[in-house]
């Protein structure tokens, strides 16, 4: 049996605010907070849909933790196991006794709080990491060169870790990674078309490369050019169906390019998959998908937004 999704122009407006009241806001800042702590052992050289799921398990942990403490005290940390993995319907067993609780309690105003407010989750995010061939070098003074660009990184020093991952690139010019955050670097730093030239160097070492690939799309977007991102967004769909990057990003460019119907298609499938993930990008779909209800609706082309909603099985009340 499909499932069928229900959205409509006021759900998605309200999908992105937070219904809690001031004891609630209290509890959910607490929680991500707590989260926010735990996120910073993730690795960030890991792919991103594990750092996602780490992500989320950090936030599912908070909560459970948090519930747990309510009944059995202070000792929670020491009766409780691997929180966050295999509970089911809700409950977990601790000392033969059975404690209910949410696991999902808040899990979207925590994750929305921990998007916009938590550095390291917001560094984390930044990242499209997956594994391939070339993806890291074997040689230790490039690796370090590499850390050390990471570190520059993350502290917003991007001149710096250009240097870094420069010299990381001279010790071994097939380092994959390096050239990814080599771009990133210079494209926070304006520089456009220097960053689509070291995502192309990462594309050649790994065709399949989702960071380099997605990346050039944005440069591209960046300098106004929306026909080769929406078409480098295009190709991104085609290699990694099941990403939601490609969609939102095509979404985005083809409705900039006024072919809506392919732009709002796309935005949807990006809001169904995030959706899917429990990834925080869900709200930018809805963002997007309420302006296009909007802007649609002022053209006398509605139309076209419930032909797209209906050809992804949501209906639109």
């Amino acid at each position: 049996m499909k499932t069928t999704y229900f959205l409509t122009a006021c759900i998605l407006v309200f999908l992105n605010a937070l219904n809690a009241n001031a004891q609630d806001d209290e509890k959910i800042k607490i929680l991500a907070e707590e989260a926010c702590v735990c996120s910073d052992k993730i690795s960030i050289e890991i792919p991103r849909d594990s750092i996602i799921a780490k992500i989320n398990g950090c936030i599912t942990s908070s909560i459970t933790m948090n519930q747990m403490k309510d009944v059995i005290g202070d000792d929670v940390k020491e009766l409780v196991k691997n929180v966050g993995k295999g509970i089911e319907k809700d409950t977990t067993f601790i000392a033969d006794k059975t404690y209910t609780i949410v696991v999902d309690e808040n899990f979207d105003e925590i994750q929305k709080y921990l998007f916009v407010n938590c550095t390291n989750v917001q560094n984390l995010m930044a990242t499209n990491n997956v594994l391939l061939d070339n993806s890291m070098s074997k040689n230790k003074k490039a690796l370090k060169l590499y850390e050390e660009g990471v570190a520059y990184e993350q502290r917003e020093m991007y001149d710096m870790a250009i240097v870094s991952y420069t010299k990381a690139l001279k010790i071994d010019s097939k380092f994959s990674f390096a050239w990814d955050n080599l771009g990133l670097c210079y494209r926070k730093m304006g520089n456009y078309k220097e960053a689509i030239k070291s995502y192309q160097k990462s594309l050649d070492l790994d065709p399949k490369g989702t960071t380099p690939l997605q990346n050039i799309a944005v440069a591209y977007e960046y300098l106004k050019d929306y026909k080769n991102a929406s078409a480098t967004y295009e190709k991104f769909i085609v290699l990694h169906p099941d990403n939601p990057e490609g969609y939102f990003g095509a979404g985005r460019t083809l409705y900039s390019l006024e072919d809506y119907a392919k732009g709002v298609d796309n935005m949807f499938k990006a809001y169904l998959l995030y959706t899917k993930a429990k990834s925080p990008y869900v709200n930018d779909a809805t963002q997007n998908l309420h302006y296009y209800y909007a802007d649609l609706e002022k053209k006398g082309k509605l139309e076209i937004f419930k032909e797209a909603a209906k050809n992804n099985k949501i209906d639109i009340k």
